[in-house]
């Protein structure tokens, strides 16, 4: 369910983000060809960019084999949407009974439409034109095209009149609008919560009316008697999923008609509409990771409890198994407000002992990255609930773990921190001793485990006015990348926060 959630939060930040920029600068822009495209696209981005995940992480050591991955990455959104969100909808059935209730009627009306659909065909008199079908049908109601069908009752309209509306409906199902329709309606189901769905429906559908409404006018109507015929349209009755002609009569409408000239900034707008699309897609796909390995010497000067066991017969188990445990880990780690400001980010490695009982014990920090993240592993981990205890050679026995946290600013990666021309005139830090930014500049950003960035009254407060401009506190690698584990670990815990 977490990940459904998170699935769908992710998913409607995309399409927000995309549909304001094309609503706000491709709108009216007249190249209807990428705009369609533009929109197509952010639809298709926002179904699949949340199912991939390209990882940032470097290759690390091979020599790994002391560890065992007992737990899948669990991500900890703290002080945006995720943090408040997911833990709601995840703890309340009525947010789940509410959403399915929501996909069942949007579902039942798309179905029901195209079965409305269906009864139509049976009650039309069937007509060719021109290598298209017609279904001629009685009463008043608005032309429409469905795929390769036009829905029209001739009755009603000249030999002029039906030409131009022929000419309309030919253009949709040229443009094979009918895909984009059932498309959207589909994204509907399950985005119907999300106000940028039915925003970029609308947009869409508008879109296929200036299509169409050019193809008509490119065929030597003009464009009085084409508005002229618009107006006086009857209303009638609204069948979906389908293309309709007098779909949205608007001054909007009217005025694309005669909007046919590109401005001087047209191309700019489709490069930064294609640049968008580009950044979005990378942003929500990557994962910046810590791509530092945890080793015997990395945990230089951590006790290790030689009562405590590496592996046993029986290993421990969370109360509800791993699901509950990745559960109440997302729940509870919170990412420090203070470290947020700061910029503080890194990984910090908890060890702790599930004892004969099944109580958690001997928590503590065996490679810390700031005191504010030190304290909210070392918080989280001892408020875990009590285990069943592991079991070895028909005896209860304390069984030892470490846990990798990682604490990650959202957009920010340790690269970027790095990168000298970002620095100015910082104060540097390196494994606690000041540098200078030439020195730094000659540091690999791949040898860089954590990047502690402080500013303004922070930067102060610790270092007086020398660190008025800002204080960098990078920690580096350990050397000793092939050392064995004595320690059974987790894979880590992903802790986001947002600058």
């Amino acid at each position: 369910m977490e990940n459904i959630v998170s699935y769908l939060i992710e998913s409607s930040l995309i399409l927000g983000v995309l549909t304001l920029f094309y609503k706000v600068v491709l709108h009216l822009e007249p190249f209807f060809k990428f705009n369609r495209f533009y929109l197509l696209v952010s639809l298709l981005l926002a179904t699949v960019i949340p199912l991939i995940h390209i990882s940032l992480e470097q290759s690390v050591s091979a020599d790994n084999t002391g560890f065992s991955v007992l737990l899948d990455s669990v991500n900890v959104y703290a002080g945006e949407v995720h943090q408040v969100v997911v833990p709601i909808i995840m703890d309340n059935s009525l947010f789940r009974w509410l959403y399915l209730l929501g996909t069942i009627v949007l579902f039942t009306r798309l179905v029901t439409g195209i079965i409305r659909l269906g009864g139509l065909s049976r009650k039309a008199v069937w007509q060719s034109h021109s290598g298209f079908k017609i279904a001629d049908l009685p009463g008043r109601f608005n032309p429409f095209s469905f795929f390769h069908i036009i829905f029209i009752n001739r009755s009603l309209y000249s030999n002029n009149d039906l030409n131009k509306i022929l000419v309309h409906e030919k253009a949709h199902i040229r443009f094979k609008h009918s895909v984009d329709v059932l498309i959207i309606e589909l994204l509907l189901i399950v985005q119907w919560f999300n106000p940028f769905a039915w925003l970029i429906r609308h947009l869409l559908k508008e879109l296929h009316e200036f299509q169409a409404d050019r193809k008509v006018l490119s065929d030597g109507t003009s464009v009085g008697e084409y508005k002229e015929l618009l107006l006086f349209q009857a209303t009638g009755a609204r069948l979906l999923p389908v293309n309709n002609f007098n779909q949205s009569i608007t001054k909007k409408r009217f005025k694309m008609m005669t909007n046919n000239k590109l401005k001087n900034n047209s191309v700019f707008k489709i490069i930064t509409a294609l640049a968008l699309i580009v950044g979005v897609g990378l942003f929500f796909a990557c994962d910046n990771e810590d791509p530092n390995e945890i080793t015997d010497q990395n945990l230089k000067g951590a006790e290790i409890e030689e009562a405590a066991y590496k592996v046993v017969e029986v290993m421990p188990q969370y109360p509800g198994g791993e699901k509950e445990l990745r559960k109440f880990i997302a729940q509870n780690v919170k990412y420090p407000v203070e470290a947020q400001k700061l910029g503080v980010q890194g990984r910090v490695y908890v060890k702790f002992v599930v004892n004969d009982l099944g109580k958690v014990t001997n928590v503590k920090v065996v490679r810390g990255v700031h005191e504010t993240l030190d304290a909210e592993a070392i918080r989280v981990i001892s408020s875990m609930p009590k285990w069943t205890p592991g079991m070895h050679k028909g005896e209860y026995v304390d069984v030892e773990y470490t846990i990798p946290i990682n604490f990650t600013l959202e957009g920010k990666n340790v690269k970027e921190t790095f990168n000298p021309s970002n620095l100015k005139d910082a104060l540097i830090f390196v494994d606690g001793k000041e540098i200078s930014k030439e020195k730094m500049s000659k540091i690999s950003p791949d040898l860089i485990h954590s990047v502690s960035v402080f500013k303004k009254e922070a930067a102060i407060k610790q270092y007086g006015d020398r660190g008025k401009n800002g204080v960098v506190q990078i920690s580096l690698k350990s050397d000793a990348e092939t050392s064995k584990s004595q320690s059974k670990e987790m894979e880590g815990v992903h802790v986001v926060g947002y600058k």
